[in-house]
C-alpha cells in the first residue's frame, strides 16, 4: 500500500519536470546557445579531421615502409636461389641424367 503512494508521487515529479513549473518547456534551449554551441562544434568537427587525416598518412606510411621491406627480402631471396641454381648448373656443365641403370647389386647377410 505504501508502495503506491511512491509511484504517484514519482509521477506527478516527472510530469511536472517535463512541463515545467510555469508552464514551459524546460528542454528548449535559447538561440543564442544553440548558435553558440555550433560555432565551437565546427572548429571541433575541423581539428578531428585534419588529426585524423594526419593519423591516417602515419598509418599508411609504416604500411608502405614493410610492404616494401617484405618485397625487398622477397626479391633478395629470390636472387639467391636463381644464382645458386645458376651456379649449381655451371658444376654439372648443364648434364642432364636422361636414364639411369643399376649395374650391380649386392645382396649382405647381417
Amino acid at each position: 500500500m505504501r508502495d503506491d503512494y511512491r509511484k504517484i508521487i514519482i509521477r506527478r515529479v516527472i510530469n511536472d519536470q517535463q512541463h515545467g513549473v510555469n508552464g514551459d518547456d524546460p528542454f528548449k534551449t535559447p538561440a543564442v546557445n544553440r548558435w553558440v554551441f555550433y560555432l565551437t562544434l565546427i572548429p571541433v568537427v575541423i581539428v578531428v579531421m585534419v588529426l585524423g587525416a594526419f593519423f591516417f598518412s602515419v598509418v599508411l606510411a609504416l604500411f608502405a615502409a614493410v610492404a616494401t621491406a617484405i618485397g625487398a627480402r622477397i626479391w633478395w631471396l629470390r636472387r639467391k636461389l636463381r644464382r645458386t641454381m645458376r651456379e649449381t648448373a655451371k658444376t654439372t656443365h648443364g648434364e642432364t641424367i636422361e636414364d639411369a641403370q643399376i649395374i650391380d647389386e649386392v645382396k649382405r647377410n647381417d
